[in-house]
């Protein structure tokens, strides 16, 4: 009787919120909900015949927990996930809310969710998980995460909560935790990849080895099982690809794959949600990029190619503390047309000490994202944080 009562409450705040303000409504609700039925979500998770898989770490999350929903959906599987990447409880609350039922059931058969590490730690202790996917541990926001070791303990209560863990074997943070249940590993070849990849937190303890099942190496994926296989993925950059491994290495102990789908499903792989996505506005091609920390950022600076302008920066209001701004290497970067966001003008004084020409700064958002939609070329390409991701997405049209 709660849920009915919870979900009936939930869908009709969110019907409400979304009249007020297109693509919102994906945490009020869900606030709401929670305080109705605190079981909603552990009840429709649990239901599910095949079980719960979630993904945390500092980075990755998203890709890698929407390249696995991809591989079993080509599989036949109907698969629960918050596509919207509302990873704390409230959001996965609202993403019931939007897909189950007036009983808050979920017609689905398995479970994939990415969860922020600090809320994680907390609801993996509440849910029945199947399998935990840790990607990584960075060194993040001072003022979300005091300390990488408080990420690795979140970590490690999220691993010791399910039945199977698959973790980054690269990262000793990662590699340096005991598990009770079967872990399987993935990870780069340092052999054959040669581009720059991830600055794992500082840690100088011994880097224990792991048994690696799926491995990246130059332009594949390789398994190391009873038989060798190797998955070409010669468009994505390592980082990307070590999200992918993540994913098939997940697929493989969840169940018995078929080698023929994955390497369809390969062969249209599309950008996961502002991970260098590609959407048209007002008749404008825009490449857009999430940035959350120091290193995600640095990673996106990195790829960015010469033809890739109009160039936009976005500072938003969840970079409480601007200071890791500065640990950024802009020196590959020589002007960006326009810095938006509430901390536009952090953004702009970094960039300036740079060397790097800013045209215009805009604290406004959607004052940002049209002032860039006008702007002259070809290559519009944006890279900004995630609250101001939410309000050009939602200005644009582009909410879900």
């Amino acid at each position: 009787m709660l849920a009915v009562l919870a979900v009936l409450i939930g869908k009709f705040l969110r019907f409400l919120v979304r009249l007020v303000r297109p693509g919102g409504g994906s945490a009020f609700p869900g606030v709401v909900a929670n305080k109705v039925d605190p079981n909603l979500l552990s009840n429709a998770l649990g239901a599910l015949n095949q079980g719960l898989v979630v993904v945390s770490g500092s980075a990755g999350k998203s890709s890698t927990t929407g390249y696995l929903v991809t591989l079993l959906e080509a599989h036949g599987l109907r698969v629960f996930t918050n596509s919207s990447t509302a990873n704390i409880r409230q959001g996965l609350v609202a993403s019931v809310l939007k897909q189950s039922n007036w009983r808050g059931q979920l017609d689905c058969d398995i479970a994939v969710l990415e969860l922020d590490e600090g809320h994680g730690a907390v609801l993996a202790g509440e849910l029945a998980v199947r399998m935990a996917i840790l990607t990584n541990v960075l060194s993040d926001q001072l003022d979300r995460f005091n300390d990488p070791d408080d990420v690795i303990a979140m970590l490690k209560q999220i691993g010791s909560a399910a039945k199977a863990v698959v973790l980054n074997v690269d990262d000793k943070n990662l590699a340096q935790l005991e598990f009770e249940t079967p872990v399987f590993g993935f990870g780069a070849s340092r052999e054959t990849v040669k581009t720059p990849r991830a600055v794992y937190a500082l840690n100088f303890g011994s880097h224990p080895t792991i048994p690696v099942f799926a491995q990246v190496e130059q332009s594949g994926i390789v398994l190391h099982s009873k038989v060798e296989t190797r998955f070409e993925t010669t468009s994505l950059p390592e980082h990307q690809a070590l999200n992918l491994s993540a994913a098939v290495t997940a697929l493989y102990q969840l169940i018995e794959p078929s080698e023929g789908i994955i390497r369809d499903v390969l062969k249209e792989l599309k950008p996961v949600f502002a991970r260098n996505e590609k959407v048209e506005v007002s008749g404008v091609g825009v490449t857009i990029r999430l940035v959350q920390n120091p290193t995600s950022f640095q990673l996106n600076l990195d790829e960015l190619s010469a033809d890739q302008t109009p160039l936009m920066f976005m500072a938003g209001r969840d970079i409480h503390d601007p200071s890791w701004l500065w640990t950024v290497d802009f020196s590959t970067i020589k002007k960006v047309d326009i810095v938006g966001g509430f901390n536009a003008h952090e953004l702009s004084l970094r960039l300036a000490f740079a060397g790097v020409e800013v045209g215009a700064v805009i604290e406004d958002a959607s004052a940002a994202a049209d002032g860039f939609l006008a702007l002259p070329g070809t290559g519009h390409t944006l890279l900004f944080s995630a609250d101001a991701m939410r309000r050009v997405r939602r200005h644009w049209g582009l909410a879900k």
